[in-house]
């Protein structure tokens, strides 16, 4: 830290306020010395000028006192008029010369006859070159002397011309010549000694008046720099020598209200910021020192020699190393420096190095140890030590043989699952990776299915489902329709775990092919609509008779009318012909039905109105149902939106319902339970975006032990030979396959209601 300055061995001339003063004492006394000055100039100037222009009125009245007298010759009267003039207060001489320089009058009797010198200071103005002139100018008639002798003061003469004129030329007295246009000049001498005493008297004044002043103002400003300046200076002064000492805590007061004081007021800020950043300071020493101490890893100072300076209480307890010796020999077990050493490399060109490096401890155990050597700098920037830091990376180096082989059995179960397993980003849907099956699966190399979109492996149609899946982070989706390198496509299930993969959000998805589990099912479901339609034979056998009894009784009335008449009115013809033609459409849409029903379909989804398959039954099994004396009561929303599916599937799902419904009504009759009409109840409806369905009868219902296998393959509760126990297991798979749920509850008053719910297809999902 600088010594702190000593002000009392700063001389009086070398302190502010002497400087001060004596700087605005030069000034004033300047100021004051050059105002008197022209002050005195002015007022004399004045005084004389006053004085001079009164000498000139003067001569102007003597001129006129005396004219008449010069007119008449009078030279007595004259020259008791110029006495009486000369001996006015303040009037130094009356002359008249004539025009060769004698004196004719004069105050002064000794002078008159006698001659002036025409070159002497009184006659030069006019007789300049020895040519004297007619006309003077005014400024030029008057001349400022000082008398000589004990009573010697200044006086200002002034000439004024006598002049020729008619009445001295005409006049019969003295008759002078035209041509002559001087006749002489009047010389009055007026006394400047009052002049000049009042001049001395107000120079006396103005001096003692300046003096007065200069010290009146070097007093208020001497007064006005100890009590404004020098005292609240010695203030501020004694608040930095409190600072400098280190005390901050006494806050600088102003004890004035201009710029001292904002400057009083900035000291205080800097105070408080100098105690804010020395407590900073003292806090960053102190976490330093904590860190230095503290943290985990070997700390140690070296200098050029690779001597210990300082180290770290981890460094002590591990090495036990003492200052003064060398590192490599504290904690290295060596007797030279390192080969790659970067404390050697940072003392070489001042930067940053590190290395990893092999060491043994006190106790003999090999460690893995990772350093970093920086540099440590003197003001002028150079290197005086270096600082190295030393962690113990032993347990990574474990850590890493262990994710190694951790990686390797992961890559042996990840790529010997016999099912194709996807790695990809949740959000870009982007292949992170992909292990062999599924290269093998999709026939595509592992490293053009990397990189690539999840979907292009998905059909079109089918891409929105999955990326409705992947977002709500579902874990099963079934029956998606995927397509291979060459085209070809299949039907996979997949199975979705979440998780991070590489610091990105991932989706781990295994694919199961199930084309031929499909296929069976397919089979399956093609069976059952045989069996179905062998059970409707009856009753489509009756549909298809009353449109063919309908025509046979037109066929019949026409033949009989043309054998009776001869021939039959064109209105009757139209008529039943149009019934006849009414009733062969009738036969051909059941006809056309049924052959939709038994073909067999694919695996397709489109967008289905719920109702569409609902009606459809009840076209087929219609007059079944009515023949067995069943009443069908139908609720259809009108306004439900569509879902996903096949109508073809989907008529198989309700056929499979209406059935059952049928033959529980039927095995009720036959217990006696039900007495009069069955009922089937179909009721669809939609409400938070899912369309629902219901199915209910007033049948023997479903017992509760049977409730959790009634979906179950080949489960049945019809007699034998009644049934196969595949339509409601096929019903459940159709439903699933199409994203929806399927329940049955008892009804109340007897019977059962079966719960259906599909998700509504919403408008986006056409993409």
């Amino acid at each position: 830290m600088d010594p702190e300055p000593d002000t009392t061995k700063i001389t009086p001339t070398r302190r502010l306020w002497f400087k001060l003063i004596a700087s605005v004492g030069l000034v004033l006394g300047l100021m004051m010395s050059l105002f008197t000055v022209i002050v005195l100039h002015r007022l004399e100037t004045r005084a004389v000028g006053d004085r001079l222009q009164s000498a000139h009125w003067f001569s102007d009245t003597v001129k006129r006192a005396t004219r008449y007298s010069m007119l008449k010759n009078q030279r007595e009267t004259l020259h008791r008029i110029i006495e009486d003039v000369g001996r006015q207060n303040g009037v130094e001489t009356v002359r008249v010369f004539n025009k060769k320089g004698r004196i004719m009058f004069s105050s002064r009797a000794p002078e008159i006859g006698k001659l002036v010198d025409l070159q002497a200071e009184a006659c030069y103005g006019c007789h300049f070159r020895h040519r004297p002139l007619e006309r003077l100018p005014q400024p030029q008639r008057s001349r400022i002397y000082t008398t000589r002798g004990a009573d010697s003061h200044r006086v200002v003469s002034v000439i004024n011309p006598i002049y020729n004129e008619p009445a001295c030329y005409n006049a019969s007295c003295h008759a002078h010549n035209q041509s002559q246009s001087v006749l002489g000049v009047l010389d009055i001498g007026v006394s400047l000694a009052t002049v000049d005493r009042e001049v001395s008297a107000t120079t006396g004044h103005v001096i003692g008046f300046a003096a007065l002043i200069f010290l009146a103002v070097s007093a208020v400003v001497l007064g006005f720099i100890f009590w404004f300046i020098n005292r609240p200076l010695s203030s501020l002064l004694a608040a930095t020598r409190q600072i400098t000492a280190g005390d901050y805590d006494h806050p600088i007061s102003a004890q004035t209200t201009d710029e001292i004081s904002a400057l009083a007021e900035s000291f205080d800020h800097m105070r408080e910021a100098i105690k804010d950043k020395t407590e900073a300071l003292d806090e960053s020493r102190r976490q330093f020192k904590t860190l230095f101490e503290q943290v985990p890893c070997y700390i140690s100072v070296q200098d050029r020699d690779f001597r210990l300076v300082a180290f770290n209480k981890m460094f002590e307890r591990d090495f036990r190393g003492q200052v003064g010796d060398y590192c490599y020999t504290a904690y290295k077990n060596r007797d030279a420096v390192c080969e790659n050493c970067s404390v050697e490399k940072t003392f070489r060109d001042g930067q940053v190095h590190s290395a990893e490096e092999v060491v043994v401890s006190q106790d003999g155990q090999r460690s893995y140890i990772l350093n970093l050597a920086a540099p440590v700098t003197d003001r002028e920037g150079n290197v005086i030590g270096v600082m190295e830091m030393a962690t113990d990376v032993t347990a990574i180096h474990h850590l890493e043989d262990e994710l190694r082989a951790s990686e390797e059995k992961y890559r042996l179960f990840f790529n010997n699952d016999p099912n194709p397993i996807f790695v990809f980003d949740q959000e870009t849907l982007e292949i992170l990776d992909a292990n062999d099956p599924a290269s093998a699966a999709y026939r595509c190399p592992k490293k053009e299915l990397v990189g690539r979109s999840f979907l292009d492996l998905t059909d079109p149609a089918d891409r929105a489902r999955v990326r409705s899946f992947v977002a709500e982070g579902e874990d099963f989706m079934p029956r998606v329709h995927h397509v291979r390198q060459n085209g070809e496509g299949f039907f996979v299930n997949i199975r979705a775990s979440y998780g991070d993969y590489l610091g990105r959000r991932a989706v781990i998805a295994a694919t199961a092919d199930i084309t031929e589990q499909l296929q069976t099912e397919q089979q399956l479901i093609q069976a059952a609509k045989m069996a179905t339609l062998g059970e409707m034979s009856t009753g489509v056998a009756h549909e298809l008779n009353q449109p063919l009894s309908v025509l046979g009784t037109g066929a019949n009335f026409l033949l009989k009318q043309i054998l009776r008449r001869g021939g039959v009115a064109a209105d009757k013809v139209k008529e039943v012909a149009a019934e006849m033609a009414a009733q062969v459409d009738r036969a051909a849409k059941i006809i056309g039905h049924l052959r939709e029903f038994g073909r067999k379909t694919e695996v397709e989804r489109t967008k289905v109105r719920i109702n569409d398959p609902i009606e459809g039954v009840f076209r087929l099994l219609g007059q079944q149902l009515r023949i067995r004396n069943i009443e069908v009561e139908l609720d259809l929303a009108p306004d439900a939106p569509c879902v996903w599916g096949d109508p073809n599937r989907l008529e198989q799902v309700f056929i499979n319902l209406i059935l059952n419904a049928r033959d529980a009504i039927e095995d009720r009759r036959a217990d006696g339970a039900l007495v009069g009409q069955g009922l089937i109840a179909v009721r669809s409806w939609w409400e938070d975006g899912r369309v629902r369905v219901t199915v209910a009868d007033n049948g023997t219902g479903v017992p509760g032990a049977d409730k959790d296998r009634i979906f179950d393959p080949f489960f049945t509760t019809k007699d034998v030979g009644k049934g196969t126990g595949l339509g409601l297991s096929i019903t459940y798979g159709i439903v699933r396959d199409y994203e929806g749920q399927i329940t049955v509850e008892d009804r109340p008053g007897g019977g059962a209601v079966f719960w259906l719910t599909f998700p509504a297809a919403r408008e986006e999902d056409d993409d």
